[in-house]
């Protein structure tokens, strides 16, 4: 897998800018991207003037297309009422598909999905195909305010694939044999346990994998009897059978332990064949609690003979009231601040199995629902942290939103936004300005969290706070649990305030809890795609802020938390207490932010060599287009996480390596 290049969002500003497309044979409008065509500097006029509306451009640097478009909301609508936004959207990139070296946007387009939300905006999903084959973690999204004024586009799109053969060489069965072989070659297990979750026919176009992409077959296999328990993704290439890539998709974390802490939680049941089950259906959504009887197996229904004993005489005993009590929790939370109905949003079960596996030490979820070991030696069973179950069930939300792929970038912002939504779930239950932003701090025996978002580097000096810190290895996914830190920390700090560890930078007031649930969940909702890295979270983010309503203030705040840890560049504006109305201290005004030696940070050099490493940092640009002058800024993508199928995992701490 290649490394994922650091990757920071850089700001400039300048008056009377200007450049030159690479191509060299047409002068660039102000605030051009360096990389851009003459193709597409003529294109984004098109749209300026079609919109009636300066446009904010950036650039995907492997892809070399804009990887996000937005604009302030001031033009002219252009869906109209009752029109179908995807055919709006078509016609749209018609127009103007050589800003995105587009061929033919209604062909290279399709399965599209429309919605229209609370707040009346529309939303325009399309998947990128090659003569209707998929593009593994391609995907474009056009956003429409209730004006019907196109406000914002996100894109992974991967130009030129239009020579890929995509008929196979070999039969999906013939694929899936492969499969299993790679399987069964690194794993102590059955192979008749292996169970065929999903399959599909793909172009796969990963940043490793660009300069040849090839048509292939995407295999999801549950091996949940193996040693390891695993949910494997493995991409086979159609032509030539050599395995291109493979994860692991189950999400663990480390947990173990004895059950209840002592403490006494009330929880509906039902009644079933002469005794109580551990189901609740008095919400709407069926909330279900299982034991696999210390068996790598989804388990039967936890029963009892009387309402109030549960779950007693077995290794773990009380283990099903606390995941069966906070999964409850999880449901009202999303219901109640969301209105979500369920992890799917249409009413599906949320199902819990515990006593999973013999000394299991983590927990996970599957995709149908969640697996809680009884533990080992240091860790209490992972149910009884109502933060921990949160992130869990969050990251079903993930998958079935956003969908974020659980490798490099995109999976450390789908572990960052599982950890942001336990935070904000266990505010909800419990108030508490230290805790809450301490993840699974009940869990561990010896009573120390298993991450902390105020201060990543506190619990591991592995996991960074800040983009120049940013770490790149191949285990782990990518890096999942280490680089999402980072954002960890810029929620820290928009929601609360604070001072960023690393940089030193201060945001001196935060937008609030409620505030900051809503701009968390919208953003994921919709904006986040498959392959949303860092810069585009944070673009996804701040649309999200216009979208409900947050003041200028209030949006300088979320933006100076992502200037605070790296991901924009910068100096912060002028805050004011949305509270009080009194102004603060402006943010540290320094482009090489995190990058002083000796900062006392929580993340210092023990002594030992790593086995990951940051690179050097590179910058990329974003582009806005004014009248005034010009700012340049960057995000970046890393498609080498283009496996369609998210994984969803909690806390593992970075590999370390002593020097031999």
């Amino acid at each position: 897998m290649k490394k994922l290049a650091f990757l920071a969002l850089s700001i400039v500003a300048a008056a009377g800018c200007s450049s030159t497309s690479d191509s060299g044979d047409a002068p660039a409008p102000s605030s051009a991207p360096t990389d851009s065509t003459a193709a597409q500097l003529q294109a984004f006029e098109a749209l300026e003037a079609a919109t009636h509306q300066s446009w904010t451009w950036l650039q995907h640097d492997e892809l070399k297309t804009p990887m996000h478009l937005s604009t302030a909301r001031t033009g002219r609508p252009v869906l109209a009422k009752g029109a179908d936004a995807a055919k709006v959207t078509l016609s749209v990139l018609a127009e103007n598909k050589a800003l995105f070296r587009m061929r033919d946007p209604a062909l290279e387009l399709g399965l599209p999905r429309t919605e229209t939300d609370e707040l009346g905006m529309t939303h325009a999903r399309f998947q990128q195909m090659v003569r209707g084959v998929p593009v593994a973690g391609a995907e474009l999204m056009a956003h429409y305010d209730a004006a019907g004024r196109l406000t914002s586009i996100d894109a992974n799109y991967v130009a030129e694939l239009d020579a890929v053969d995509v008929n196979p060489a070999f039969s999906a069965s013939d694929a899936l044999s492969m499969v299993k072989a790679d399987i069964l070659a690194r794993s102590v297990v059955a192979e008749a346990s292996l169970e065929t979750v999903e399959e599909k026919l793909v172009v796969y176009a990963s940043n490793e994998n660009l300069t040849r992409p090839t048509l292939a077959y995407q295999y999801k296999v549950r091996a949940m009897a193996a040693a390891e328990p695993a949910i494997w993704v493995v991409t086979v290439d159609a032509k030539t059978g050599d395995i291109l890539h493979r994860y692991n998709n189950l999400q663990t974390v480390e947990g173990q332990g004895n059950g209840v802490l002592g403490d006494t939680k009330q929880f509906q049941v039902s009644t079933g064949n002469g005794a109580f089950v551990m189901t609740d259906a008095s919400s709407g959504a069926q909330i279900r609690t299982l034991t696999a009887a210390q068996q790598q197996v989804r388990g039967t229904a936890v029963t009892s003979q009387s309402q109030n004993s549960w779950d007693t005489g077995v290794p773990g005993a009380g283990a099903a009231v606390d995941a069966h009590f906070n999964a409850a929790a999880v449901y009202k939370y999303y219901k109640d601040k969301h209105g979500r109905n369920a992890i799917d949003g249409a009413g599906g079960p949320l199902i819990s199995t515990v006593h999973f596996g013999q000394a299991y030490d983590n927990a996970a979820w599957d995709s149908t629902g969640m697996l809680y070991g009884d533990g080992g030696q240091m860790f209490r069973p992972l149910s009884v942290s109502i933060d921990v179950v949160g992130h869990e069930f969050t990251h079903g939300v993930i998958e079935k939103t956003s969908n974020l792929v659980y490798e490099n970038q995109p999976g450390a912002l789908n572990e960052a936004v599982a950890d942001i939504f336990g935070a904000f779930i266990e505010h909800e239950l419990k108030p508490d300005p230290v805790n809450n932003w301490k993840l699974g701090e009940t869990v561990v025996k010896s009573g120390g969290p298993l991450r902390d978002m105020k201060n990543p580097g506190a619990v591991s000096q592995a996991q960074p706070s800040h983009m120049s810190r940013f770490v790149n290895t191949q285990q782990d996914n990518g890096g999942v649990h280490i680089n999402s830190g980072i954002i960890n920390n810029a929620a820290f700090l928009m929601t609360v305030g604070g001072v960023n560890p690393v940089s030193k930078v201060e945001v001196a007031f935060g937008i609030g809890w409620e505030k900051s649930e809503k701009l968390w969940y919208r953003a994921n909702a919709r904006y986040f795609m498959e392959t949303t890295n860092f810069g585009q979270a944070a673009q996804g983010v701040l649309q999200a802020a216009k979208d409900i309503g947050l003041t200028e203030n209030e949006t300088n705040i979320v933006e100076c938390a992502f200037k605070a840890t790296g991901i924009a560049q910068g100096a912060c504006a002028d805050l004011v207490d949305p509270q009080s109305g009194v102004p603060g201290m402006p943010g540290s005004d320094d482009d090489e932010i995190g990058s002083s030696a000796g900062a006392d940070d929580g993340e210092g050099d023990d002594g030992e060599d790593e086995e990951v490493v940051a690179k050097p940092k590179k910058r990329r640009r974003l582009v806005t287009q004014t009248t005034s002058g010009c700012n340049a800024a960057g995000g970046s993508a890393d498609l080498g996480g283009t496996l369609a199928l998210v994984a969803v995992v909690v806390g593992l701490s970075a590999t370390r390596r002593r020097k031999g």
